[in-house]
C-alpha cells in the first residue's frame, strides 16, 4: 500500500508538471508573446527587460516566483491610475490576462526546460477577405419581393433568420432619402409632388437617372471620399501650414466622380497617373491623393534629413502615404507591421518598409500641371528638348574645358571660388514693410524726416529679400513708385519718376539717385503707387534707405514715418530701414577680381576654340533660345499640392530628383535600428505573384507596379473593398463593418456571397460607380420602410440582416447644405480655392483660424461645404460638433452622436441665425401671407405639406415670435436633420 502511495505520488507530482508546462505554454506564453515580445525581445529589448529565454527572463529580477505580490512584473503591467507601463498605442492587459500572469508566478513560475518563446505572426492567408474573388450563384427565390439579386442574397438570409422584409416607403420618404443619398441635398417641394404623383411605373428609375446625371452627385460622393484619404487645406502638426494648392485634387475627385471614371483608372491615376497617364492633368492632379494626409513641416523644412529628426519626420511621412494607400484601396492595416510583424495578418516587417521602399523618393510640394493635354504633351516635349541641349552644351564645354588645359582649369576654380566669396549675405533685419492690401494699385509710403534741413548728395534704395512664396531677391520692391524731397512746406521735388511705367525689379542692385546740388531737404518720400505681389495680396518692402551728404550717410540721424508698417521684430520695421542692415554681395574689389578672372579664362577659351566649336556653341545656344521662347509662350501651369519628386529647394526641404532614399527594415520601428535594406515590393496575395521588384527599379516603375497590382483583376482586397464602402453609405452599415480592416481583427461579413457578387459584378461590368449606386438604390432593399419592428427586432435588434430601412441622421455638411438651399442663399458655383469660415490670421509660426470673427453673411462662404477651407489644427467648431470628419485621420465611418451641444448650435450659432433671417426673406419675397409663408417653409424643411394643426400652431409660433424664429425652430426639427 505504502509503495502504491509513493507511485500514485510521483504520478502526480509528473502529471501536475505537465499540466503546469502545458498551461504556461497555451496561456502565460501566448500573453508574452502576442502582447510583450515585440518590444522586449532581440538584442536590443526595451528596458534591458527580455523575454526572449528563461534566462534573461528571470535575470532581469521582476519576477519572485512563488509571489506575485513581491514580483515587479506585475506592478509594470497592471494599469496604475488607469495606464499601464505599456506602449500608449497598446490596450493594457485584460484581468483576466493578469490573472493568468499572478497564478503562474505564485505556482511557482515554471518555465519549461529549453522552451523559447517566439514572436506571435500569422503567416497563412487562411481569411475571407484573402480569397480569390469568384462570383456566387445568385439565390433562387420564388417570391416576388426579390426583384434584383441583392433582394435575392438578403432575403435568402432573412429567411435563414426566420426574417421577412418590410413594406416599401412611401414615395415622400423615398425621394427624401434617394436624394440625400445621391446628391446630399433636399429635394424641392416641386421635386417631391412631380414624383409622389408621377403615374409612370418606371418614375423611381427615372428619379435615380436624374439624380445620378445630376452634377451635384459628384459634390455629394467626394465628400465621402475625402474623408477617407484625410483631405484638407493645411498640412497639420504644429505649424499647420496652408496649402494653397491642395483645392485641385478635391475638383479632381468631384469631376472623376462625375464623370463616371472607371475605378481601376480612378485608383491608378491616384497612385502613379504621371507614370501611367503621361500627359494627362488628372494623373498629376490625382497625385494629390499621396499628399493628403498630415504633414511635418518642421520635420521637413527646419530639420536637415541628415539629422535623425529629419530622419524621423520622413520616415513618419512614408508610413502615412503607405498607410492611407493600403486602407482606402485595400482595406488593410499594413501600417500595423512598421514596429513588428503583424500580429494578425500575413504582414511582415519586410513586406512593410517594402512598400515604403516604394514610395522612397517621393514628397509633398506643389506640382505644375497643365490642363489641356495637348499642351502638356507640347511642354514634355520641350523640356526633353531642352535637356537634351544642356546635355550637349555640357559635352561642348568639357571639349574646351580638355583643349584649355590645366591653366583653363585653375582660372575655373577661381571663378568658383570668388563666386562663392560674393554670395549674398542676408541678414535678419529685413527691412521695412506696409500692411498687407487685397488691391496693386493702394498708395504706400515711407519717409526720412530730419530736424533741420540737409543738403543730400545722392539718396540709394535698397531691396529686400524673403523667401515667403519662393520671391526671394526683391521681395516687396514696387512695380511703380517715386522718390520725392521737400523742404518745409514747399511742393516736393520729384528726384525719381518711377510711376509711368513698370520699373524692373533690381533683385539685391542698390538704385542710387542723384540729387541737384544745393537742393535743401527737410522730408525724404519714397511712394509706391503699384505694390508688389505677395501671394494672393499685395504690399510695400524696403530693406534700407540711405541718404548721403557728402560721403557720410546721414540717414541714421532721421526719424522714420510711414503710411503705415506690420511692426514684426526683428524681421520687420520702420526703423530697419535705417540700421545699416541689407542683403548685399560681396566687396568691390574682389568684383574687379572676378571680372579679371574671367576676362582671362576668355582669352584662354579664344586662343583653343576652333571654327567648328564656335559653330556648334552658337547652333546649341540658338536652340536653346528657340526652345526657352516656344516654353515661354505656352499657357502658364497651374499647380496641385501632390506627390512629386522635383520642387524647389525650401529650407532643408530638399527634392530627391528622383532617386529614391535607402529604407531599412526598422527593428521596433526606430530609426536608429536599421536591419537589412529594404526590397520594394508589394503583398503576397495573389498566387504565383512575384511581391518583390527588382531594387534597380525607378522610382515611377516602382509606384507603377503598385498601381497596376492594386487594380489586377485578380486582387483578393481592391474590389471587396469599394463595393462594401459604397453599400455602407447607402444602408448606414457596411456588409463587413471595419471598411478599412479587412484582416483578422476587423468584422466578418453579414453576407459574404452579396459581398463578392457585388465585387465581381462590379469590377467586371465597367467599375462604374452609378451602376452599382443604381444596382442598390433601385433593389427592394434600400426601399424598404425604416419602421420598427418589435417581433423583428428581437431577433436582429441592429438590423444586421436588413429586415427594414436603417434611419440616420444628416451629416454636418448635409445639414449645412441644407439650410442654405431651404434658405435660398446657396451659391452654386462648383470648384476652385476654397472659401474661409474665419478670419485668417497669419503668424510667422502658424496661422491663427479665428471662426468667432467670421461674419456669415458673406456671400463668398455659401457654397456647398466640400468647397469650404479645411484646418487640420483648429476644425470649425459647427462642424465638428455636428460629426464632421477629422481631417487628420482616415474616417471610413463617421461618428454619429445625439448631445445636447449639436441643439444648442442649430439653435444659437450664428450661422443659423443668419440663415433663419435669409429664410424668412425669402418666404416674404414668395408671399406677404403668413399661413402661405408657413406651410412654404415647413414644404421646403421637411418636403410635405404640414397638418392642419401644424400649421396653425406655426402660425400661432410666428405672429408671437416672428418669422424669422419660426425659421430658426424649423432647422432644428428632428423631421429636418433625420431621414427615414
Amino acid at each position: 500500500m505504502h509503495q502504491l502511495r509513493c507511485i500514485l505520488f510521483v504520478v502526480g507530482c509528473i502529471a501536475s508538471n505537465l499540466s503546469a508546462d502545458d498551461s504556461f505554454r497555451s496561456e502565460v506564453a501566448a500573453i508574452f508573446e502576442n502582447r510583450c515580445l515585440s518590444c522586449h525581445g532581440g538584442d536590443q529589448p526595451k528596458g534591458g527587460f527580455s523575454l526572449q529565454t528563461a534566462d534573461a527572463f528571470f535575470d532581469s529580477g521582476h519576477v519572485e516566483p512563488g509571489s506575485s505580490s513581491s514580483s515587479g512584473l506585475i506592478d509594470l503591467i497592471t494599469p496604475q491610475g488607469g495606464e499601464a507601463m505599456m506602449p500608449k498605442d497598446a490596450a493594457p492587459l485584460s484581468e483576466r490576462e493578469l490573472a493568468s500572469i499572478a497564478k503562474w508566478i505564485d505556482e511557482g513560475a515554471r518555465w519549461p526546460e529549453g522552451f523559447e518563446l517566439a514572436e506571435a505572426h500569422v503567416d497563412d492567408f487562411d481569411w475571407w477577405s484573402y480569397q480569390p474573388l469568384q462570383q456566387p450563384m445568385v439565390p433562387t427565390i420564388d417570391d416576388p419581393w426579390a426583384k434584383s439579386p441583392i433582394d435575392c442574397f438578403i432575403l435568402e438570409k432573412l429567411r435563414e433568420n426566420n426574417l421577412r422584409p418590410s413594406q416599401e416607403a412611401d414615395r415622400r420618404t423615398l425621394i427624401r432619402r434617394v436624394t440625400y443619398d445621391l446628391i446630399g441635398l433636399p429635394p424641392t417641394p416641386e421635386e417631391v409632388s412631380r414624383f409622389v404623383n408621377d403615374p409612370d411605373p418606371q418614375a423611381y428609375a427615372n428619379l435615380v437617372e436624374r439624380l445620378l446625371e445630376s452634377k451635384h452627385y459628384g459634390e455629394h460622393w467626394a465628400r465621402h471620399w475625402l474623408d477617407v484619404a484625410k483631405y484638407a487645406d493645411s498640412c497639420g502638426y504644429d505649424k499647420d501650414k496652408l496649402r494653397p494648392n491642395a483645392w485641385p485634387y478635391r475638383d479632381y475627385v468631384i469631376r472623376s466622380l462625375n464623370d463616371d471614371k472607371p475605378y481601376s483608372q480612378f485608383v491608378r491615376e491616384q497612385i502613379a497617373g504621371d507614370v501611367l497617364f503621361r500627359g494627362q492633368p488628372d494623373g498629376i492632379v490625382g497625385l494629390g491623393f499621396l499628399a493628403a494626409g498630415p504633414w511635418d513641416f518642421i520635420g521637413h523644412v527646419e530639420v536637415p534629413e541628415s539629422k535623425l529628426d529629419g530622419k524621423v519626420a520622413r520616415n513618419l511621412d512614408r508610413d502615412d502615404v503607405v498607410s492611407n494607400v493600403f486602407n482606402t484601396f485595400c482595406s488593410l492595416t499594413v501600417q500595423c507591421a512598421r514596429c513588428h510583424n503583424h500580429k494578425f495578418d500575413p504582414i511582415t516587417q519586410e513586406h512593410y518598409y517594402g512598400l515604403q521602399a516604394v514610395f522612397a523618393a517621393i514628397d509633398r510640394a506643389d506640382r505644375s500641371f497643365d490642363l489641356d493635354p495637348q499642351i502638356a504633351v507640347q511642354r514634355q516635349d520641350l523640356v526633353a528638348r531642352r535637356r537634351k541641349l544642356l546635355d550637349e552644351r555640357t559635352r561642348l564645354e568639357s571639349e574646351q574645358v580638355a583643349a584649355g588645359g590645366q591653366p583653363l582649369l585653375d582660372l575655373n576654380a577661381r571663378i568658383d571660388q570668388l563666386r562663392n566669396q560674393l554670395k549674398p549675405v542676408y541678414p535678419p533685419e529685413h527691412g521695412y514693410h506696409s500692411q498687407v492690401e487685397k488691391e496693386a494699385n493702394v498708395p504706400k509710403w515711407v519717409e526720412l524726416q530730419w530736424d533741420s534741413e540737409i543738403a543730400p548728395k545722392r539718396i540709394v534704395l535698397h531691396a529686400c529679400s524673403d523667401d515667403f512664396n519662393g520671391i526671394g531677391d526683391g521681395f516687396g520692391f514696387p512695380v511703380r513708385f517715386k522718390v520725392e524731397g521737400f523742404a518745409g512746406d514747399q511742393a516736393s521735388h520729384v528726384l525719381m519718376d518711377a510711376s509711368e511705367k513698370e520699373y524692373p525689379n533690381p533683385k539685391l542692385e542698390p538704385i542710387t539717385i542723384e540729387v541737384p546740388a544745393a537742393m535743401k531737404l527737410n522730408r525724404i518720400r519714397v511712394t509706391a503707387t503699384q505694390l508688389a505681389p505677395r501671394k494672393d495680396d499685395f504690399i510695400f518692402a524696403l530693406a534700407e534707405l540711405e541718404v548721403y551728404a557728402g560721403d557720410r550717410n546721414i540717414a541714421a540721424d532721421a526719424k522714420v514715418q510711414s503710411a503705415d508698417s506690420i511692426e514684426a521684430p526683428i524681421r520687420w520695421r520702420r526703423a530697419n530701414l535705417i540700421d545699416g542692415h541689407w542683403p548685399r554681395r560681396g566687396e568691390e574689389s574682389l568684383l574687379r577680381e572676378l571680372e579679371q578672372a574671367e576676362a582671362d579664362r576668355e582669352a584662354v577659351i579664344s586662343e583653343v576654340t576652333t571654327p567648328s566649336m564656335i559653330e556648334d556653341r552658337q547652333r546649341v545656344k540658338q536652340q536653346l533660345a528657340e526652345v526657352e521662347s516656344a516654353l515661354h509662350a505656352l499657357p502658364a501651369e497651374q499647380k496641385v499640392y501632390a506627390a512629386t519628386t522635383e520642387f524647389e529647394k525650401q529650407g532643408n526641404f530638399i527634392a530627391t530628383g528622383g532617386k529614391p532614399r535607402d529604407v531599412y527594415v526598422l527593428a521596433r520601428g526606430e530609426i536608429t535600428m536599421p536591419g537589412e535594406l529594404a526590397t520594394p515590393g508589394v503583398l503576397p496575395l495573389i498566387e504565383d505573384l512575384d511581391w518583390r521588384m527588382n531594387a534597380e527599379l525607378s522610382e515611377a516603375e516602382r509606384r507603377g507596379r503598385l498601381a497596376l497590382w492594386v487594380t489586377d483583376p485578380e486582387h483578393p482586397l481592391t474590389w471587396r473593398s469599394i463595393v462594401n464602402r459604397v453599400w455602407q453609405y447607402h444602408f448606414g452599415e457596411a456588409i463587413a463593418a471595419s471598411p478599412n480592416d479587412f484582416g483578422r481583427m476587423g468584422a466578418e461579413p453579414t453576407h459574404p456571397q452579396l459581398l463578392d457578387w457585388l465585387a465581381v459584378e462590379f469590377r467586371d461590368s465597367g467599375q462604374s460607380l452609378k451602376s452599382l449606386h443604381r444596382l442598390i438604390v433601385t433593389s427592394n432593399t434600400y426601399r424598404q420602410t425604416s419602421a420598427h419592428d418589435p417581433v423583428a427586432a428581437q431577433t436582429d435588434g441592429g438590423n444586421r440582416f436588413l429586415w427594414r430601412a436603417n434611419r440616420r441622421r444628416l451629416s454636418a455638411e448635409e445639414v449645412r447644405d441644407s439650410i442654405l438651399a431651404v434658405s435660398g442663399k446657396m451659391d452654386w458655383s462648383m470648384g476652385g480655392p476654397g472659401y474661409y469660415l474665419f478670419e485668417l490670421e497669419k503668424t510667422q509660426h502658424s496661422p491663427h483660424f479665428e471662426y468667432h470673427k467670421f461674419d456669415p453673411r458673406d456671400p463668398a462662404s455659401h457654397r456647398r461645404s466640400i468647397y469650404r477651407f479645411i484646418a487640420r489644427s483648429q476644425p470649425n467648431p459647427y462642424m465638428t460638433t455636428l460629426d464632421c470628419a477629422d481631417s487628420s485621420q482616415s474616417t471610413p465611418r463617421r461618428n454619429e452622436t445625439l448631445t445636447s451641444l449639436q441643439a444648442l448650435s442649430l439653435m444659437n450659432n450664428q450661422f443659423n441665425l443668419v440663415m433663419a433671417e435669409a429664410f424668412a426673406e425669402r418666404l416674404r419675397n414668395g408671399s406677404d401671407q403668413l399661413p402661405v409663408q408657413v406651410r412654404t417653409a415647413f414644404e421646403l424643411v421637411t418636403q410635405r405639406s404640414p397638418s392642419d394643426g401644424e400649421t396653425q400652431r406655426m402660425i400661432d409660433y410666428a405672429t408671437e415670435h416672428g418669422l424669422a424664429n419660426l425659421c430658426r425652430m424649423l432647422f432644428n426639427l428632428s423631421e429636418f436633420v433625420f431621414i427615414d
